[in-house]
């Protein structure tokens, strides 16, 4: 299992190095003015949306650690 996880790891590094290298191909100004844009789409989004989405990933968290973990370490 653990070499699957890495492989999956690796896969979206190299995804985002292709991205960086198919940005300067595309704009030779850089892949920094990319990877600027997408921040700035990011930063763009309401500060709402931030946190719905961040509250309803500890709500995930807090019922893996309470509901999964304690059923998965009694095995």
């Amino acid at each position: 299992m653990e070499i699957s996880r890495r492989d999956a790891f690796d896969l979206v590094l190299i995804g985002i190095a292709l991205a960086c290298v198919y940005s300067y191909a595309v704009d030779p100004s850089g892949p920094q003015t990319a990877i600027g844009d997408v921040f700035a789409a990011v930063g763009s989004v309401n500060p709402i949306a931030y946190l719905v989405v961040v509250g309803a990933a500890g709500i995930l968290f807090l019922a893996y650690g309470l509901l999964y973990l304690p059923r998965k370490q009694s095995r």
